[in-house]
């Protein structure tokens, strides 16, 4: 037997037994309202499940902008968390004492990224690489990005604090499928 629950991940179980789900731990999750609700879920349980599971604890309307967000408040930063992140992974890397949360919202430009690759992926943004020999346009170029296994250069101005130091600094970077890299000397690409 199969369990046929959409927000607990489960083994197969022998008729005799009952189907357990993978071990579990405790999330708080914070509401637009700042109100929280504390729920027991399965180590395994991505964030698109902890939102179907909101959405319908919450009797709320599934129109896909629903979100699960990270805040980290000593570093001052918000971020969402993907649909296929492990949401008690996320929580793992938070320290003991870390004042971190997760929020329940919406956010209708979720999805944005791949209704209009061209906005995120600016021309002087993108290289094209060696093997398409100038023969796609820059359009042409993101969208084989989005639909195949090829990746071409990102590359920009970042902000990126150094270990040890309090300031944050402004450092050239460059994404290419080997990794991501950062320049010293201005927007030199060598890596």
């Amino acid at each position: 037997m199969l369990c046929t629950q959409p927000y607990i991940s489960c083994r197969a179980c022998p008729k005799s037994q009952p189907c357990l789900p993978a071990s579990t731990g405790v999330i708080k999750v914070y509401s637009e309202d700042n109100t929280s609700r504390a729920v027991e879920v399965p180590s395994d349980i991505t964030a698109r499940d902890i939102c179907q599971l909101f959405i319908l604890k919450n009797h709320c309307i599934d129109d896909h902008s629903w979100t699960l967000f990270e805040q980290i408040p000593h570093l001052s930063i918000e971020r969402t968390i993907e649909d296929h992140e492990s949401v008690m992974e996320v929580q793992s890397g938070w320290g003991m004492d870390s004042h971190c949360c997760l929020y329940f919202r919406k956010n209708y430009a979720k999805y944005e990224f791949f209704k209009k690759p061209l906005d995120f992926f600016p021309e002087h943004m993108v290289s094209i690489s060696s093997e398409t020999n100038g023969i796609m346009n820059h359009s042409q170029l993101i969208q084989t990005f989005l639909s195949s296994s090829s990746c071409p250069e990102i590359h920009g101005f970042l902000h990126a604090k150094e270990h040890g130091r309090k300031s944050w600094k402004k450092f050239y970077f460059v994404l290419r499928r080997s990794g991501l890299y950062f320049s010293n000397k201005g927007t030199s690409k060598v890596g």
